[in-house]
C-alpha cells in the first residue's frame, strides 16, 4: 500500500499545496497522514482561543478527504529560525518513522515564509538517503500568499498532477478553515485557489492541476498485490474501475454489486485455479491482470487498465506473460476477446498471439512458451473477458 506524508508548517499550508492529488491518490487507495510542525497564528497575536479554533478547521479539513492520520508538533509561528534546526528535524523523523511513506509532499525551499523554508530543510535532512531509507519520492509544493510573494525566486513546477476530478474536495478542505480563509483577490481564498488551479492546469492541458517541483524520485519496477490481499480503499477502487463503462462493455457480466464485488474476492481465498492481481508501477495503481482455469499446462487470462490512464496495456500484457511462464509455469497461454474490441486484439497480436478461432461473438488467441516474445512496445490496449 502506497503510503503518503505530507509535512508542512502551518494548518492549511498542507490543503493549498497538495490536497487535490492527494485526494486523488487517497481515492486509488493510499493512504495519507498530514504532519502540521508549527502553530500557525502566534505570530499575529491570537488567543488560545483562536488556536483552539484553528486546531479544529485542521482536524475537519484533514478528515475531509480521508487523511488516516494528523500529527502536530507546535513551533513558534514565523519563528522556526529560533530553534535548533535539529529539534524540528527529530519532529519529523519521528513521525516519518512511525508512518514510513513513501512520498512526502512538503514546502518550497524558496518561499517568502521563513517557517516553509526550514521545514523544507528539516524534511531533506530528516530524510538522507541512506539504505533503507523509507521515501523514495518528495515533492516541493506552492503555498499561495508565500511562494508567489517571493518575486525573487520563482516557483516552477515539473511535476503536473490532474484534479480535475479533486478540485472540489480541496475547495471543500480549505472552506473548513475559516479563521484564515480571505477575500478575494488575495490568493488564499476559495477563487483563488480555483483560479491558480485552472491556471496551472492551462499550462498542461487540463482543466485544473497542481504543480509541484520534483526533488527525489528512487523509481520502484512493477508490483502484483494479490486481490487477496487489497485494503478497502484498494478494493474500492478495483470496484470502479471494473464497472467503468469503457471496461464493463467487454465483460461477460456488465456490471456487478459491491456484495458480489466482496463475494468473489472472498472465494478467491480458497481458489487454487484462479489469480488476480492488483498491478502497481512505482505505487500508482495502473490496472488489474489475472488468471483463470489455471492447470499444469495452461491457464486463460485477462486485464484491464485504470481507465484514467493510457498507454498501459502493454505493461500488463509483458508481466501477464512473465506470471504465466516464469511463475505458473504453464506452456499455453489462452485468452478470448470480444470482436469489438479492436485495440486488444492488437495488442495480442503484438505480443505475439496467434487467433486459433473464432465464433460471431468473441476471438481465441494462443501464446505457447516455446514462441513466447517478451517484445518491448510502447502503445496501449484493452481487456478481455471478466468477473
Amino acid at each position: 500500500m502506497q503510503k503518503i506524508l505530507i509535512v508542512a508548517a502551518h494548518p492549511d499550508d498542507e490543503v493549498l499545496g497538495c490536497f487535490g492529488s492527494v485526494a486523488k491518490m487517497i481515492a486509488q487507495g493510499a493512504e495519507a497522514y498530514t504532519l502540521i510542525l508549527g502553530e500557525g497564528k502566534t505570530s499575529r497575536g491570537e488567543a488560545d482561543k483562536e488556536l483552539e479554533i484553528l486546531n479544529k478547521e485542521f482536524e475537519e479539513a484533514n478528515k475531509s478527504i480521508g487523511i488516516k492520520g494528523i500529527f502536530r508538533e507546535h513551533f513558534p509561528d514565523n519563528r522556526f529560525d529560533c530553534v535548533d534546526l535539529l529539534d524540528i528535524v527529530k519532529a519529523v523523523e519521528m513521525v516519518k518513522e512511525r508512518v514510513r511513506p513513501e512520498i512526502i509532499f512538503t514546502h518550497f525551499e524558496n518561499d517568502l515564509n521563513i517557517d516553509h523554508k526550514i521545514t523544507f530543510q528539516a524534511v531533506l535532512t530528516a530524510t538522507r538517503p541512506l539504505p533503507n531509507e523509507c521515501v523514495k519520492q518528495i515533492y516541493s509544493f506552492e503555498v499561495l500568499s508565500s511562494t508567489e510573494w517571493n518575486f525573487r525566486a520563482g516557483f516552477v513546477g515539473n511535476v503536473f498532477f490532474d484534479i480535475s476530478d479533486t478540485i472540489e474536495d480541496k475547495i471543500k478542505a480549505m472552506s473548513c478553515y475559516q479563521s484564515e480563509l480571505c477575500r478575494y483577490p488575495h490568493p488564499r481564498s476559495l477563487e483563488g485557489i480555483r483560479l491558480n488551479a485552472k491556471a496551472q492546469g492551462m499550462r498542461v492541458g487540463l482543466e485544473y492541476a497542481e504543480s509541484f517541483i520534483l526533488i527525489r524520485d528512487v523509481r520502484k519496477g512493477v508490483e502484483l498485490k494479490d486481490f487477496r490481499d487489497l485494503n478497502e480503499g484498494q478494493k474500492q477502487l478495483v470496484l470502479s474501475w471494473r464497472n467503468h463503462q469503457s471496461i464493463a462493455k467487454f465483460m461477460r457480466s456488465k456490471n456487478i454489486s459491491k456484495e458480489q464485488h466482496l463475494r468473489f474476492l472472498e472465494q478467491l481465498q480458497e481458489s487454487a485455479d484462479k489469480r488476480y492481481f492488483l498491478v502497481l508501477k512505482g505505487g500508482e495503481p495502473i490496472g488489474v491482470i489475472y488468471f483463470v482455469n489455471i492447470t499444469s499446462d495452461s491457464c486463460e487470462f485477462g486485464l484491464y487498465a485504470n481507465p484514467n490512464l493510457k498507454g498501459v496495456g502493454d505493461i500488463l500484457l509483458r508481466h501477464i506473460k512473465l506470471y504465466a511462464f516464469n511463475t505458473l509455469r504453464i506452456s499455453t497461454l489462452c485468452a478470448c476477446v470480444y470482436n469489438s474490441n479492436a485495440k486488444a486484439i492488437a495488442l495480442y497480436e503484438r505480443f505475439g498471439f496467434k487467433l486459433t478461432n473464432k465464433d460471431a461473438q468473441m476471438s481465441y488467441f494462443e501464446l505457447t512458451s516455446d514462441f513466447a516474445n517478451f517484445v518491448e512496445s510502447t502503445s496501449g490496449g484493452g481487456g478481455g473477458g471478466g468477473i
